[in-house]
């Protein structure tokens, strides 16, 4: 299962993690970890038009996204990402889960 947990900060989105595998389908067809990734990758790209110090990894095991400023236009980028990720979650709850996490 993918863990998607959006790091919060005084009930503000600041960031994300994500770690685990769908497991839908078998590697390079996997559709939910596709649609995971994508919604990641857009939203790491949009914030970078938007706002100047960020941190984002991606590694084998996790994908970890921090910010350190929020503005308006990030809200939305966030926002936009959360419901990305919770219509996903409806539709293949047993291969992707949102979570929420203060930091």
């Amino acid at each position: 299962m993918i863990n998607v947990n959006l790091l919060l900060k005084k009930e503000n989105i600041v960031g994300f993690e994500i770690s685990g595998h769908a497991d839908y389908d078998e590697y390079g067809k996997d559709i939910v970890c596709s649609a995971v990734s994508i919604l990641a990758y857009t939203c790491v790209n949009t914030l970078e038009l938007y706002i100047d110090e960020f941190s984002f990894t991606d590694d084998d095991e996790i994908m970890k996204l921090m910010t350190y400023q929020t503005n308006e236009k990030a809200e939305v980028v966030f926002t936009s990402f959360k419901t990305g990720i919770w219509t996903l979650e409806q539709s293949y709850n047993n291969f992707v889960k949102l979570n929420y996490k203060e930091i």
